[in-house]
């Protein structure tokens, strides 16, 4: 059997149903054999970056394995895709074609050591180096990728290589690998009570949901043992949609991207946090400094990977899948009652009502369309269903602060591990392909990213792609102004914007010239109806959002607040 077959039937056998990527000449004998395979669908686009990004998209809006592909070429433009997915834990498996290896050291067009260039990039780099062994590699891959901590796994594969045969026999995969997690794993018996009994004795317990619990399908357990404790659930912001954010035991997202106030607050005045999943990264924890790993605390970890237990916190640790271990944990715990916590239940509440008025305010003094009432206005005009994919910058801090997930699940995607720009727009693009076909999926567009990605717009229109996106136009790397604003503690020259700023761009005629639906939205009440309409497209469109640069309008971050108070703004933290 030819191995560009076998390895087809692979994905196949798989529940490979999407590949993003485009060619190259290294990759020619694998396209000729996919034409008689329909059933896996190869995605052109056009950046290797985008591919990479399209299937991180997909992965997380599916659960499924994301899967890009790259001639030898393009292998060096899929570096800052495969790292946000290895920092951020998501599953892929990145192919990418290459030279003969015997002509490596011979300086042969388009050839690189891709092994030294992703190997501290990946779970692991795996080279085939003959026909046979394919098969076997394409496996190993699979399952390296969605077992034990989740992550990239990369394939090299030699034209010469591509163009081989191998076996009959070993042309199979094993499905339950084309998912994630793969395998599931529980924490030991011991670690179990030992957590129970710390749970049963806190007086203030907080669940902390990082990405894993997303990761696992595990945010019905985690509103059961939220529930049964009577505990507050806060979630890091990539794990946004790990619980439903109207539950009245909900803090939102915590930490430096997207936590508020009184919510962090309530993370501080904890006696007990229960890190979920959560790698208890910086931007969680706003530089580890909430909670203090040295307040005496009681620090609990669920974790399935041993190496990241206790990374930050001297924890509790209990080694297993989220979703499993919580099972048993609630088993331990029995159907014993909560201890009375209304009083610090109710400060909680006030802190959140308060918080809300002043949002409430807020949205009524600002005329101008401003990005609290685009987080605001998708809350109310987005089904449930719908799932978001977002960029760093003031698109993630107002979404993740303000827009609130009634339901729990696979609703949304951000970057923040590494936290690249050019991430939404092709991310969303693959999280389409992810979610169901009446799902809309929305993309909020940093003008920074779009600078990235701005082809694959043309990307979306020859799909057909029934994505939103919506670009926030402030003409400037407005996080880098923000950022130096609050450094200074003055505002910013004029001279600064020689590093930052860029010249007006017309989004919507862009838009149009790619084939995309545009428009443009100044205030409330338009951006309302042009999403109305939008939404009742049946092809891809844009909506270009004017507003003003993160240093004249300091978002809600933690750190930033003090600079925010005084200059006069209210940053709404």
């Amino acid at each position: 059997m030819k191995v560009t077959e076998a390895l087809l039937r692979q994905l196949k056998d798989l529940g490979v149903e999407h590949v993003f990527g485009l060619p190259g000449e290294t990759t020619l004998a694998l396209y000729r054999e996919w034409e008689r395979f329909p059933q896996v669908r190869h995605h052109l686009c056009r950046d290797e970056r985008s591919s990479v990004f399209m299937a991180d998209g997909y992965a997380k809006a599916s659960g499924k394995v994301g899967v890009c592909e790259g001639p030898s070429v393009g292998a060096t433009h899929m570096v800052p895709g495969v790292t946000e997915a290895f920092h951020a834990c998501v599953p892929l498996v990145v192919l990418t074609s290459e030279i003969p290896l015997r002509y490596e050291r011979r300086n042969m067009l388009t050839g690189c050591d891709q092994t030294a260039l992703f190997q501290g990039i990946t779970k692991a780099t795996l080279t085939a180096t003959a026909s046979e062994e394919v098969p076997h590699l394409v496996r190993l891959a699979f399952r390296t990728a969605v077992t034990g901590r989740p992550g990239p796994v990369h394939l090299r594969l030699p034209s010469d290589v591509l163009e081989g045969e191998c076996p009959d026999r070993e042309a199979w995969a094993d499905p339950r690998y084309g998912r994630f997690p793969g395998c599931r794993s529980v924490a030991a018996p011991e670690d179990l009570s030992a957590a129970a009994e710390a749970l049963r004795g806190a007086r203030r317990p907080v669940l902390f949901c990082g990405q894993g619990v997303v990761h696992s399908g595990a945010w019905a357990e985690v509103r059961a043992l939220a529930e049964r404790l009577s505990a507050p659930v806060g979630t890091t912001i990539n794990a946004k949609g790990a619980f439903p954010e109207t539950h009245p035991l909900s803090l939102g997202v915590l930490g430096a991207r997207g936590g508020r106030s009184w919510a962090n607050e309530a993370l501080a005045e904890a006696d007990l946090v229960f890190f979920l999943g959560n790698s208890t990264d910086s931007a969680g924890t706003d530089g580890w400094r909430l909670p203090d790993p040295n307040s005496g605390k009681t620090f609990l970890q669920l974790d399935v990977s041993g190496e990241g237990l206790g990374l930050n916190y001297p924890v509790l640790p209990l080694l297993g899948d989220a979703r499993e271990t919580l099972r048993g944990l609630l088993e331990v715990l029995g159907r014993e009652v909560a201890p009375d916590r209304s009083p610090w239940l109710e400060k909680l509440a006030g802190g959140r009502e308060a918080h809300e008025e002043r949002v409430v305010r807020a949205l009524a003094e600002r005329r101008e369309l401003h990005p609290l009432h685009v987080a605001r206005i998708l809350e109310e005009v987005l089904p449930e269903d719908a799932f978001l994919a977002v960029d760093p910058g003031v698109a993630a801090a107002y979404s993740a602060a303000f827009l609130r997930l009634s339901s729990a699940g696979r609703r949304t995607a951000y970057n923040f591990a590494m936290g690249a720009l050019g991430y939404a727009l092709p991310a969303a693009l693959g999280a389409r392909w992810g979610v169901a076909s009446g799902a809309p999926v929305v993309g909020l567009v940093g003008d920074g990213s779009f600078g990235f990605v701005a082809g694959e717009l043309e990307t979306a229109a020859r799909w057909g792609s029934r994505v939103i996106f919506l670009v926030f136009d402030n003409r400037t790397y407005g996080w880098i102004r923000g950022t130096e604003r609050v450094i200074r503690g003055s505002e910013l020259g004029e001279g600064y914007g020689r590093f930052t700023d860029f010249a007006p761009v017309d989004y919507p005629a862009v838009a149009k010239g790619f084939g995309v639906a545009g428009f443009e939205a100044t205030t409330p009440q338009v951006f309302r109806e042009v999403l109305s309409r939008a939404l009742a497209l049946d092809g891809p469109s844009l909506i270009s959002l004017p507003c003003v640069p993160e240093d004249r309008d300091l978002p809600p971050v933690p750190g930033w607040c003090a600079e925010a108070l005084r200059a006069g703004m209210d940053c709404l933290y």
